[in-house]
């Protein structure tokens, strides 16, 4: 009965509807907490709290293209993803590593006790984790580490708080969306299509042309 809901809302309302669809299609994932550039405390998310207001609407629209839309409060995140495994984005080797990567700096700094779902790490530090790990033979060039990371901040996983994208002191919020996006059960699947000399790997539900 979503249309009949929609049609009960204001212009405003159906404008902000038609936004909100069209953002969760582009980037997967809607997070509850924001960062704005050079701002460490972070706000409320206006769009997630409208679509905790109308969730039937927006999971019965999205269910007739055949998406699911799920919602953790835990972690403050509401996750699209596709019901039919479609427009999955296929990631390159780096890309992936970086994935596994952050999951594993983000279930480190959590450890700690803070009282934030998301955790600040800088290029450089994730370039050394990857060299210290030794998941890298050498460091990536700038091209390939831009490339990476532009679809890790295309997809929420990281928005960027301080910093040049392109510098190695550029720092970004990691979101608790990593946990989505690498769950424990894909960790172990993760590392043994990398190792075995796979150089692209699906494993986010997302949109292509977003990638």
């Amino acid at each position: 009965m979503w249309n009949e809901t929609y049609q009960a809302l204001t212009n405003a309302d159906r404008e902000r509807f038609g936004k909100i669809v069209n953002h969760l299609l582009a980037h997967s994932f809607l997070t509850r907490e924001i960062y704005e550039p050079r701002d460490r405390i972070g706000k409320i998310n206006g769009d997630y709290r409208f679509v905790e207001r109308f969730m039937p609407l927006f999971s019965e629209y999205l269910e007739v293209a055949g998406y699911i839309l799920e919602r953790d409060d835990a972690l403050g995140v509401l996750h699209l993803h596709n019901n039919y495994d479609a427009n999955l984005v296929r990631l390159d080797k780096l890309t992936t590593l970086m994935l596994l990567t952050l999951r594993e700096m983000y279930d480190s700094a959590r450890e700690q006790a803070t009282p934030r779902n998301v955790v600040f790490v800088s290029t450089a530090d994730l370039l050394l984790a990857l060299l210290n790990k030794k998941l890298l033979s050498k460091r990536p060039t700038i091209k390939e580490t831009l490339s990476a990371l532009r679809i890790l901040l295309q997809h929420n996983i990281l928005s960027r708080l301080e910093g040049k994208l392109d510098s190695s002191d550029a720092v970004f919020v990691l979101y608790p969306t990593i946990l989505k996006v690498v769950t424990n059960e894909k960790i172990n699947a993760i590392y043994k299509m990398i190792f075995h000399e796979d150089d692209d790997t699906e494993i986010t539900q997302g949109e292509e042309n977003a990638a």
